[in-house]
């Protein structure tokens, strides 16, 4: 019976001070953009696909003339 007093007594500042800093002012905004690291830089202007063929995992054969005005995604990994 002592120890629920003392859980209770101290589970109200507990969730008070959850509560404060969850509504706190100081939390960053989510709609902020990220920083880049230094050294790096976005591109000023849109570069161009360099020109290829390679076959998919079906064994078609994709070319870059028809990825031309889609978004394309590079994904590299190297195994060391």
């Amino acid at each position: 019976m002592r120890r629920q007093r003392e859980v209770r007594s101290r589970l109200g500042p507990c969730l008070l001070l959850g509560l404060l800093l969850t509504l706190s002012p100081l939390r960053t905004p989510a709609a902020e953009s990220p920083r880049l690291p230094e050294g790096l830089a976005t591109p000023g202007q849109a570069t161009l696909l360099p020109a290829f063929a390679l076959p998919d995992p079906a064994g078609n054969t994709v070319r870059s003339e028809d990825l031309r005005g889609k978004v394309v995604v590079v994904r590299f990994w190297a195994t060391w």
